[in-house]
């Protein structure tokens, strides 16, 4: 399984959650994984719209990383590749 392409599927995922919270507000989305010895780190920085509250900017960009973190454990169980079905049944309850 490849790191690269792995990391490509979360960035992706969590883009696409993101966009759906934000809408058009979204601005600038960044989503870094990073693999360490105990697993790993999914950390996404968001940037939009002046208009969109900062308490639910930091939800939604926490509410992201938990995702990515989800989707690394949904791999790490079930094996690579996994589907978008499997991540919406597994990793998102809203």
């Amino acid at each position: 399984m490849g790191e690269s392409e792995i990391s490509e599927f979360i960035s992706s995922e969590v883009t696409k959650y993101v966009e759906r919270k934000l809408g058009g507000a979204a601005g600038h989305i960044t989503v870094t994984v990073s693999y360490t010895s105990g697993g790993v780190e999914v950390d996404v920085d968001v940037y939009a719209s002046a208009l969109v509250d900062d308490a639910y900017l930091q939800r939604v960009a926490d509410g992201a990383a938990e995702l990515g973190i989800c989707i690394a454990d949904l791999i790490r169980e079930r094996g690579w590749p996994v589907s978008r079905d499997e991540v919406r049944e597994s990793c998102l309850r809203d």
